[in-house]
């Protein structure tokens, strides 16, 4: 179980944890009308030090979704969202692996779904978080009855509260029927992205993942993985569409996520994914991803924003 801690961010100021609420009639309440963000901090104990991975990044997505759901950011730049962002960290006193959640939501208690003088506000709390997925192992997926949505439906490049009523669907059909996590198709009948992570397929050492025009995020832990496949190992990345039998043919197959972080698949649909092992690329991918983001990797500190 992740535990919370007892401070967290709400309307302009920190409080305890128990106090950062908000009216029920509140449109984020009502009509979802918010957007957020997840981000990892990992402590290194050797160095006494929480490094924030690509802290700037995550907050350009949320400046991002701000624009495109016509709402405004609260916070007028990253500067002072890094500032708030480690006074929160040493109010709470974090010496640990830490998940982080910025959500900005619509706060007027008017009627009516829309997103003018929707009363913009802020709001940042922290949990422990170590592994998103309840397997040790290799997780056991299926392909969604229910379908991504598309960008002229919502937009799929913000990360919008409202959005994952869909991830739900598809999540809690996934775990009644015995599966781990589902995977989107699109309405073409491709691949998307799982309920919230996206997906990379490895075969005969070439790295396959979906176009962020396949209605997928983009997602950060995505981009990373991206370059550290073809600057770190050498390989070959395509972004291209593939359909569900393409997905049951790979030699490896994965999750990736800020919470989810390198996640492989061990079977889809019931088919085992190559040997039904972790793959020699997904096992070296995790290694250099968990050298960088404890800061044991210097080459890549440009990703880290650190305190400690």
């Amino acid at each position: 179980m992740s535990k919370t801690f007892p401070y967290a961010y709400i309307r302009k100021k920190i409080c305890r944890v128990e106090e950062a609420v908000i009216p029920i009639q509140a449109k984020v309440v009502q009509y979802g009308l918010g957007f957020f963000g997840g981000i990892r901090g990992h402590y290194n104990k050797k160095q006494k030090k929480l490094h924030l991975f690509r802290l700037k990044d995550h907050y350009d997505r949320l400046a991002e979704s701000a624009k495109i759901m016509h709402m405004k950011m609260p916070i007028s730049s990253y500067k002072k969202f890094e500032e708030l962002i480690f006074e929160l960290i040493k109010k709470n006193k974090i010496t640990e692996d830490i998940y982080m959640r910025p959500c900005i939501y619509a706060g007027t208690t008017k009627l009516s779904p829309h997103f003018i003088d929707c009363e913009e506000d802020l709001a940042i709390y922290f949990i422990s978080l170590k592994n998103y997925f309840k397997s040790d192992g290799g997780l056991n997926v299926c392909i969604s009855s229910w379908r991504r949505f598309e960008d002229d439906v919502l937009s799929a490049k913000a990360k919008m509260t409202a959005a994952y009523a869909n991830s739900a669907l598809a999540k809690t059909e996934a775990m009644m029927n015995g599966f781990d996590e589902a995977i989107f198709l699109n309405r073409d009948g491709n691949v998307c992205e799982a309920t919230g992570a996206n997906i990379f397929g490895i075969k005969n050492g070439v790295v396959y993942t979906p176009p962020l025009h396949a209605n997928n995020l983009n997602g950060i832990t995505r981009r990373t993985v991206i370059e550290l496949f073809k600057n770190q190992m050498g390989l070959v990345v395509k972004e291209e569409e593939f359909d569900r039998s393409q997905t049951y043919t790979f030699d490896e197959l994965f999750f990736t996520g800020t919470a989810a972080k390198v996640s492989w698949i061990q079977k889809v649909d019931h088919r085992k994914i190559g040997s039904g092992t972790e793959g020699k690329y997904t096992l070296k991918l995790k290694e250099q991803l968990e050298e960088i983001t404890v800061g044991e990797n210097t080459k890549y500190n440009h990703w880290l924003t650190s305190i400690g």
